[in-house]
């Protein structure tokens, strides 16, 4: 038989899934003849695609529940938004009520930039009073630690402000 080229490998391949065996085995032994597989030896390679599989299935097995931890974890830091809204209309209200109760003592003797400086005074206090209870409460939630610490961060905050009768008035 002529030598294949050697974009094959310059050998011939012969595979033989017939039973009994049609091409002889001992084409092997012949030099540049060919290469002969059989049943058996498909067998073997089905088996190692197998173990490659399984190896790859376990592999993207682990990914995915990191991939799940994550999303959860983010989706749990969601939680927090309602609280961090509710909280900043209780200190809104707060700063508001009290803003005008400061004009209504101060008479009509104001300028507009002077209650415009006041107003920016009383919303610059509620802005740097709320910073660290704001920290607190928001996570980017990539760590399911930090995500745990920021819910028990929200329940401590919604019963210091009572917080949640506000957002069940709200609703």
């Amino acid at each position: 038989m002529p030598r294949r080229s050697d974009t094959v490998g310059g050998v011939r391949r012969f595979v033989d899934i017939s039973v009994p065996r049609n091409i002889a085995p001992n084409i092997n032994a012949e030099e540049h003849a060919g290469i002969v597989y059989n049943v058996d030896d498909l067998k073997e390679v089905v088996v190692a695609n197998k173990e490659a599989r399984a190896a790859a299935a376990a592999e993207a097995e682990v990914l995915l529940k990191e991939e799940q931890r994550s999303f959860e974890a983010w989706r749990d830091s969601l939680e927090t938004v309602p609280t961090i809204k509710a909280l900043r209309a209780k200190a809104e209200s707060i700063r508001a009520a009290e803003f005008e109760k400061a004009l209504s003592r101060l008479g009509e003797g104001m300028s507009k930039k002077q209650m415009k400086a006041v107003e920016e005074l009383s919303k610059g206090i509620v802005n740097k009073l709320l910073h660290g209870p704001m920290t607190a409460l928001r996570c980017d939630g990539t760590d399911p630690d930090a995500v745990g610490q920021t819910l028990a961060n929200m329940e401590a905050l919604e019963r210091m402000f009572e917080l949640s009768q506000l957002q069940a008035a709200a609703a």
